[in-house]
């Protein structure tokens, strides 16, 4: 893939990423096996998590949380990083109350030949109201 390919590979897989945000854990999970490569890390929290410990807090965040992606404010797309801002709605099941998050990540993409594709090699992670597991 020229550089330009890839960068446009990077903006399908967030916009689609998005779409299956919306759809409750298992399709957050399904969306996460093509996003991220299997020895890929997050960094959320102060923590720097393997996949699957990524996975597992985001299992225990789905069950207390519905996350709805919202809208993007902004994509920047260089080579294989790319920097998004977006807003997230989450309702806290415990409390029956929604509110708004602003998030902001910065992520570096790994280039596989087809079917594969551009997946995630690491990502670093921030946001206005961060999500306890409890």
């Amino acid at each position: 893939m020229s550089r330009t390919n890839l960068e446009n590979a990077i903006k399908n897989r967030l916009e689609t990423g998005f779409k299956n945000w919306n759809g409750g854990y298992e399709c957050w999970l399904d969306w996460c096996n093509t996003l991220y490569e299997p020895d890929s890390h997050y960094n959320v929290y102060g923590q720097r998590l393997t996949l699957q410990e990524y996975k597992d807090m985001m299992g225990k965040f789905f069950e207390n949380y519905d996350i709805r992606m919202g809208e993007f404010h902004n994509m920047l797309i260089e080579d294989d990083w790319c920097a998004i801002r977006y807003k997230t709605y989450i309702f806290y099941k415990r409390a029956g109350k929604e509110f708004e998050q602003e998030s902001f990540e910065f992520v570096h993409f790994k280039d596989n030949p087809d079917p594969i594709g551009a997946r995630v090699i690491e990502g670093w992670a921030t946001s206005t109201n961060p999500l306890s597991e409890n």
